[in-house]
């Protein structure tokens, strides 16, 4: 079987940029977990043993995220000094590979094909070269893969409208001696200079596949892929289960170096009021757990907050939404409280105060790596607001609305 695999991760997503902002492709989120990571997944179901990502653009998120294993997997990192083309960043990751038949995806493509068909396909047709085709209707963004009756692929036709053909699904099982014995320049495009001027001299093996096919390259199939990708990591949300929030990034704004200490510098971040009432829908409970060493500093007393909480419970309220507690921390950072994230005093604390919250049916939903790192002690599911992509966490959303979207 198939054991190792390469996958190109350096795109830039230009085509994205409306949509995602600052991320490879590959990370993109689709229902805040990064694209790669559903690939990944796909990958762990089979025997794959090593997976080498050809990274570039932002290679440090991809770092970052999935440092050197996943799921069993090991995996490697083959660094793009200057875009090489998707030719160039193969030849360099095959450099690194120790195994002959190497499988290869594209970073932006999620071809769900039987791999173990796919690789006794590519055995029993002797092939050089084996290309996972998509049968497509009434299609224009892809060229047309011509096959014969023994599904040797004989030609391709340029991107036009067809009430059907199959396309090219990106994903490939690759000789490594064959491309060994050309000489390619550094930086070439696999596509033109290899697919369109070798299928005449090789043996190029065509496999059909009705498996679940998206490339998520421009806006409109991104977008689909928030809807069709749900299924993949359905938490199974009811009312059984509780909400943990932090305040200040999730709730309202972060005063940067400094705290909210009046009313007036109290601002809901845009959307959270429209938010609480839809997560209300799914949640049993809802809670907010916030570290406020602002008291400890004395620089507001706990009256004070409690006015602020007060306000804030208030146009929640208005808005048909509910919070059903409040807890916080006043002690300060050197003082090494238990309740103090990510120390675990408050999480238990709402537990003790509610029979119904069961950390395992409980997600935490916060825009620091100490909420995450409470969420990862108690078992919880961990949610990020952030616009970036690092930490040890399992969703991740720009803000709060787009998280109660994703569930609704």
């Amino acid at each position: 079987m198939l054991q190792e695999v390469i996958i190109l991760a350096g795109g830039l997503g230009t085509r994205l940029r409306s949509k995602v902002a600052e991320l490879p492709k590959s990370m993109a989120p689709i229902n805040g977990i990064p694209f790669l990571k559903y690939q990944l997944n796909y990958l762990a179901q089979y025997e794959i043993k090593t997976v080498y990502l050809a990274v570039g653009y932002l290679s440090e998120v991809i770092t970052d995220f999935f440092g050197d294993s996943y799921q069993g997997m090991e995996i490697n990192y083959v660094f793009e000094k200057e875009p090489l083309g998707t030719g160039g960043a193969i030849l360099q990751a095959l450099n690194e590979t120790k195994t002959e038949e190497i499988l290869i995806l594209n970073g932006d493509t999620l071809f769900q094909i039987e791999l173990n068909d796919y690789y006794k396909s590519h055995q029993e047709s002797k092939a050089d070269f084996s290309m996972a085709l998509k049968p497509l209707k009434n299609f224009e963004r892809y060229g047309v893969v011509k096959l014969n009756n023994d599904n040797k692929v004989i030609g391709f036709e340029e991107k036009q409208f067809q009430k059907e053909g199959i396309i090219n699904g990106g994903v490939y099982i690759l000789n490594k001696s064959v491309l060994d014995s050309y000489s390619f320049p550094h930086k070439f495009s696999f596509e033109r200079e290899f697919l369109d001027s070798k299928f005449l001299e090789l043996n190029f093996n065509g496999y059909s596949s009705t498996g679940y096919f998206l490339d998520i390259g421009i806006p409109s199939d991104y977008d689909q892929a928030q809807k069709d990708f749900i299924k993949y990591d359905n938490w199974n949300i009811d009312k059984s289960w509780t909400l943990f929030l932090d305040r200040d990034g999730v709730i309202n704004t972060q005063i940067k170096n400094g705290y909210v200490t009046s009313i007036s510098d109290f601002k809901f971040i845009e959307g959270v009021l429209e938010s609480i009432p839809v997560l209300n829908n799914h949640f049993g409970i809802i809670v907010i757990i916030t570290n406020q060493q602002c008291v400890g500093k004395g620089i507001i007393d706990e009256k004070e907050l409690n006015s602020i909480h007060d306000f804030m419970f208030t146009e929640i309220k208005k808005q048909g939404g509910k919070i059903d507690k409040i807890y916080f921390a006043p002690q300060l950072a050197t003082e090494n409280s238990e309740m103090r994230k990510p120390k675990t005093g408050m999480a238990h604390q709402a537990k003790e105060d509610f029979d119904g919250i069961d950390f395992k049916k409980s997600i935490i939903v916060g825009d620091s790596l100490t909420d995450m790192e409470l969420g990862n002690v108690m078992g919880m599911k961990t949610v990020f607001i952030n616009p970036g992509l690092n930490g040890n966490f399992d969703k991740c959303f720009t803000t709060m609305k787009d998280f109660s979207k994703s569930i609704s």
